[in-house]
């Protein structure tokens, strides 16, 4: 068995099943649904999982679950962890054990999830929603929903996966999995653009300000309040909730980028913020993390953070494996960014011709999504690079100030932050309009790249 992490505790909750009451241990990195509401049906409850706490008495295959998920986590055996993961799942599903127990069933989905073989997460979904005891029982259609919506995230269903979390959230009460949902809802809203709905969710549920759930719980809503942030322009602010959440990760032995790739977020916002050095540290960590693990999307997702990171000659190539990695995966926001920045690098290094087809992919991407925020962002790329000059990139000079005013700093404000005259700053942004085709400040946001970060 996996001993106690210092400094991690299990909630103890008690359930009557009829034969009597036993108590397992609560809230954790994946969480439980509370009592309230009705997704928590009654005499029925799933508990989440605290990182190397066993559940006491939840039966041998949820401690045999608890386990698998927790040497997720650590992923400290790389990629022969892996494939032994995906065996003691295919085991277990065959003796038709973890149908017994929803918390055993949510673990064994989380531990396909996170080892990147969605395509048997799709299918035990369906298995399950076939099966009466799983039908009739609120709880397990809410889990079996929760677990759809975020593979639709990773893949390119994000807006139906949006739908589907606030269905979910009208239905559940408090607690930590509620809180998921929350993280989850509002990282689609993110990529689907909904940036203003995103902060509404998360205002609505207390936590935008100082978040005081338990560790695991604020990791991922740290997370997916980063990736609002830096979609907003608020890079500073983002890299800071991302180190947070790589903090609280680290107290929880969490070292896997496949649970949350906080390292690869928090370098792109480094960037944005002149912190290269800092960005290029964390991508490369977390590309040798990814790659001991060996899932396709998160070496995808870091290969992309390190290459615009690094800005050297190799960063291209590496930005083509991303993409390549991100096909394999079946990844849909991940990859459309990837395309989106591999076509800005091109166009910025002369080869318009490359970089238009790398946009043009990402707008198909995008199309196929449904996703109309970056089908009407790639478009306007495409459009704006249709001079085919090179000469369009910003110098880093304009660079800078581009993005103090995406990030909503006035001419002032940008002029003693970067020690200009306010007439230089304005003489930039003019400059900036014009090379990027744009008319001001409220278009920034959808033309800037991060390749010009």
């Amino acid at each position: 068995m996996i001993g106690r992490n210092q400094g991690t505790t299990a909630a103890i909750v008690k359930h009557e099943d009829g034969r009597g009451k036993r108590q397992l241990s609560g809230s954790g990195l994946h969480g439980n649904v509370g009592h309230a509401g009705g997704v928590a049906g009654r005499g029925e409850l799933v508990t989440g999982y605290t990182p190397g706490v066993a559940f006491p008495n939840g039966g041998s295959i949820c401690r045999t679950m608890c386990e698998a998920a927790r040497r997720v986590e650590i992923a400290a055996l790389g990629r022969r962890m892996r494939g032994a993961v995906l065996d003691e799942v295919e085991s277990a599903w065959n003796a038709r054990e973890p149908h017994r127990a929803a918390e055993a069933m949510w673990l064994t989905l989380l531990a396909l999830f996170y080892t990147g073989d969605l395509d048997s997460v799709t299918d035990y979904c369906e298995e399950l929603s076939r099966d009466q005891e799983w039908t009739r029982s609120p709880l397990r259609r809410g889990l079996l929903l929760m677990m759809r919506a975020r593979v639709g995230l990773e893949t390119r269903a994000m807006g139906l996966a949006a739908e589907m979390f606030r269905s979910l959230l009208a239905e559940m009460g408090a607690g930590p999995l509620r809180t998921l949902a929350v993280a989850w809802l509002t990282e689609a809203l993110v990529c689907v653009g909904e940036f203003d709905q995103a902060h509404e969710v998360l205002f609505a549920n207390g936590l935008t300000g100082r978040l005081n759930s338990g560790p695991a719980e604020r990791a991922h809503i740290l997370a997916a309040r980063g990736n609002l942030r830096l979609a907003t322009g608020q890079f500073q602010l983002g890299v800071d909730d991302f180190m947070e959440c790589g903090r609280l990760l680290k107290s929880l032995n969490v070292a896997n980028p496949a649970v949350i790739p906080w390292r690869s977020r928090a370098a792109l916002g480094a960037l944005a913020v002149h912190h290269r050095d800092l960005a290029r540290v964390l991508a490369e960590e977390e590309l040798a993390a990814a790659r001991r693990w060996g899932s396709p999307r998160s070496i995808g997702v870091a290969l992309h953070a390190l290459a615009l990171a690094r800005r050297d000659e190799a960063s291209t190539a590496m930005l083509e494996e991303a993409v390549e990695l991100l096909y394999l995966a079946q990844a849909g926001a991940a990859l459309i960014q990837a395309l989106y920045d591999l076509g800005a690098l091109r166009i910025q290094q002369g080869n318009v011709t490359g970089g238009r087809t790398g946009l043009t992919a990402a707008a198909a991407v995008a199309r196929g999504c449904g996703n109309a925020y970056w089908v009407t962002r790639t478009d306007a790329a495409l459009a704006r690079s249709g001079e085919g000059h090179a000469s369009q990139a910003l110098t880093p000079q304009e660079a800078r100030v581009a993005n103090l005013a995406r990030a909503g700093y006035s001419n002032r404000k940008i002029a003693e932050t970067l020690f200009l005259a306010v007439r230089t700053v304005e003489f930039h942004l003019s400059s900036v309009y014009r090379k990027l085709g744009i008319s001001g400040r409220a278009e920034l946001s959808m033309a800037l790249s991060l390749t010009v970060s």
